[in-house]
């Protein structure tokens, strides 16, 4: 597995699997530094190669292993099919298939047989009497198409504290988000702030232990959903029917609003063309206590 240093974590323990650490910013940096990886990796005597990423650099990874004849089959994103789901008009709003199936089909297509991704089942944390409702929120999105306001977020968080039968655990990365989740940690009773106290397996470990996390379309729904966590995900310029939907989520826990403009963006990247972002700022911050309460009333 050739991947950035920071992710090896999530690909520790697993039978038959080695780490390959790629820093593109150090010593594989520009063409120079593909060719010197393509040079390395080949000392580790590749049968075929799976390109699960489809870009730039792995074109020109792919492009030295294929003169040595070596087996390469790489993702299809269905750029076609996102552009018709996101157009302006005549949406072709309809599921596509998950990333996950599209991983899926770059094995197959190497020749393996049998795979099965089907996922994780959820199994609801055994709380003794008295124990607290562990809440993970993540607060920020990468892009403003994802990201749920914040003010919005932080009354969710002052009404979840007045209820004393919730921890809540905040996820966030960057100096910028430490301090605003820092200073919201200090506001309120009963929340804690995760960012930049652990490393990210300790923060995995932390995530595998909650009852639910509240995320948007972003990094933190992933990583909740390959430990096994329940999410509810907040949807604003983006869709699950693009195929980022955490894997084995329930789709009943994507809150969004039905828009004629949604979605607009697979990424969350584009500007809203409308200059009101209706998407998220319409989702108001009662819609999201209510689907919290629903999901933890279930425990």
């Amino acid at each position: 597995m050739v991947s950035q240093p920071r992710l090896e974590t999530l690909f520790s323990g697993i039978d038959n699997l080695s780490f390959f650490p790629v820093d593109f910013k150090g010593k594989y940096r520009g063409f120079r530094g593909l060719t010197r990886l393509y040079r390395d990796l080949s000392r580790t005597r590749p049968t075929d190669i799976a390109d699960l990423h489809n870009v730039t650099r792995t074109w020109v990874l792919r492009g030295y292993f294929f003169f040595n004849l070596l087996k390469i089959a790489f993702l299809h994103k269905g750029r076609a099919e996102k552009s018709e789901l996101t157009r302006k008009k005549n949406k072709q709003l309809r599921q596509l298939p998950s990333m996950l199936s599209r991983y899926e089909s770059v094995f197959a297509g190497l020749g393996l047989e049998n795979i099965n991704f089907a996922g994780r089942e959820y199994i609801s944390r055994a709380r003794k009497n008295g124990e607290h409702i562990r809440i993970g929120i993540a607060p920020f999105a990468k892009h403003k198409g994802k990201a749920w306001p914040y003010e919005y977020m932080e009354q969710v968080v002052s009404t979840l504290s007045e209820d004393k039968r919730f921890q809540i655990f905040l996820f966030g990365g960057g100096r910028t988000e430490e301090t605003l989740l820092h200073a919201m940690e200090q506001k309120y009773s009963g929340v804690e702030s995760a960012a930049g106290k652990y490393t990210l397996e300790e923060e995995l470990e932390i995530l595998k232990s909650l009852d639910l996390m509240v995320s948007m379309d972003s990094a933190n729904m992933h990583l909740a959903s390959f430990v096994g966590t329940p999410v509810m995900s907040i949807w604003g310029a983006t869709h699950p029917y693009a195929g980022f939907y955490g894997w084995n989520q329930n789709p009943e826990n994507a809150v969004q609003l039905d828009l004629e403009c949604r979605p607009c963006s697979v990424f969350g990247n584009k500007e809203c063309y409308r200059g009101d972002y209706a998407c998220l700022m319409n989702i108001k911050p009662q819609m999201v206590l209510d689907k919290v309460l629903s999901l933890t009333s279930r425990e």
